[in-house]
């Protein structure tokens, strides 16, 4: 045991810089297996992630009541100095499932757990669960992260640059956005927030709805070193007449234009709706005096389409197909 601490601790000090910054954002910080006949191999590749990233497996080895098992979990995270919320439990059995997710509702917010329910047979369902999956090959620390910090509700970090740090959006990022749309020509080309209080109700109903339901969105873009609000990118919604089409959006502040970053996030926004969410076709919606949006659309392998639709008003129309090739 404790040669394989010292292999283990020896990983994580030669983690990456972006490893690194991963690791310090975590919420999860232990993985609780409760599947009857857990094959090894299938979960092979994750345990590796789970001790480069030092995220405890905990076995639960009760074959008794779903109270009795549950009280052996808290117990083990607590000799570990772990939280019950920091942790995500994987079950194949949906009374223990629907237990522990039943349980977390009578609880604080701080406490109960997040609910995984491995559908092994690919038969059997649960409807008391944060997330069902059928395997674990292509899951990971950061996918069991997302599933922990969407029922803390806590935002998700999306993807990272070379300089950047791309997350959902919080309430805590309001005064500083506020700032943001007052820079010189912000509002040039988009429409401006609402009053203080509109807003506030808006982005609490994006967060619960438009992030939980679709798992994209609009994000916050912050510098990587310090932390800085940089802007917002994401992907959104346009419906034109019948037809929703995806579309990239992004607004820089003043002080980090023209040195790149507008290229440097979009690029990474558009491999991750190819790559994350499966999108193969994106659009960009530029109102024709923005000169500096369709030169970037263009850079970025957009091609302007011929639109006469009305609906479209007076904003030309870019559309990116293949997204995944950059």
């Amino acid at each position: 045991m404790q040669t394989e601490n010292r292999g283990d601790l020896q990983m994580q000090q030669n983690l990456t810089k972006e490893q690194e910054l991963i690791r310090s954002q975590l919420t999860v910080r232990a993985i609780v297996w409760h599947v009857r006949n857990l094959a090894e191999e299938d979960i092979a590749e994750l345990e590796v992630q789970m001790r480069l990233f030092d995220v405890r497996p905990v076995r639960v080895r009760t074959t008794g009541s779903c109270w009795e098992a549950y009280e052996e979990i808290l117990q083990e995270l607590e000799r570990t100095g772990i939280f019950e919320w920091e942790a995500v439990l994987i079950t194949d059995d949906d009374r223990m499932a629907e237990y522990v997710f039943k349980e977390r509702r009578v609880l604080d917010a701080k406490k109960g757990m997040a609910v995984v329910f491995f559908e092994e047979d690919g038969g059997r369902t649960c409807s008391a669960a944060d997330m069902a999956v059928l395997g674990f090959e292509e899951t990971g620390v950061q996918f069991f992260d997302r599933i922990c910090k969407r029922k803390n509700r806590l935002p998700w970090n999306i993807l990272y640059t070379e300089r950047t740090c791309v997350r959902e959006i919080t309430m805590t990022d309001l005064d500083e956005l506020f700032e943001l749309y007052q820079g010189e020509g912000i509002t040039d080309y988009t429409e401006s927030l609402y009053d203080r209080a509109r807003e506030e109700e808006y982005t609490r109903n994006y967060i619960d709805y438009m992030y939980y339901y679709y798992g994209y969105g609009m994000w916050i873009v912050r510098d990587r070193e310090n932390g800085a609000l940089i802007g917002r990118a994401g992907i959104g919604h346009r419906d034109v007449g019948d037809e929703v089409f995806m579309e990239l959006g992004y607004v820089i502040a003043k002080e980090y234009q023209n040195k790149g970053y507008a290229t440097e996030v979009c690029r990474a926004v558009i491999r991750y709706a190819g790559e994350e969410l499966g999108v193969r076709q994106i659009h960009c919606f530029i109102h024709p005096d923005n000169r500096a949006s369709v030169r970037l659309a263009r850079k970025l392998g957009f091609t302007e389409m011929p639109d006469t639709d009305v609906s479209f008003g007076e904003l030309r129309h870019f559309r990116k197909n293949n997204i995944h090739i950059l």
